[in-house]
């Protein structure tokens, strides 16, 4: 029978744990960090990186790296009087 007592460590994010920031490479991750290994991040092969990952197929980048992201802004908009008032 399976027992929730007793001490359990948290094992990722989803569980709300967030890892330390690796001083090697900037990211959050567990372990050897990978870029000090020289690893590739996506596939955890040796002899590229992941600009260089041969899983990084046509169509699972089509058109990601051109795309810029989208701007969202928000106007203010006030009057003279209102502007007079609270300043």
């Amino acid at each position: 029978m399976f027992s929730n007592s007793g001490s359990q460590q948290s094992t990722g994010p989803s569980e709300g744990y967030s890892y330390p920031v690796c001083t090697t490479c900037g990211r959050r991750h567990p372990g050897k960090c990978r870029r000090a290994a020289g690893t590739c991040f996506k596939c955890g092969q040796t002899g590229h990186l992941q600009k260089g990952c041969k899983k990084n197929t046509a169509a699972s980048t089509s058109g990601q790296a051109d795309k810029k992201p989208g701007a969202s802004g928000r106007v203010f908009a006030i009057t003279e009087d209102h502007a007079t008032k609270t300043s």
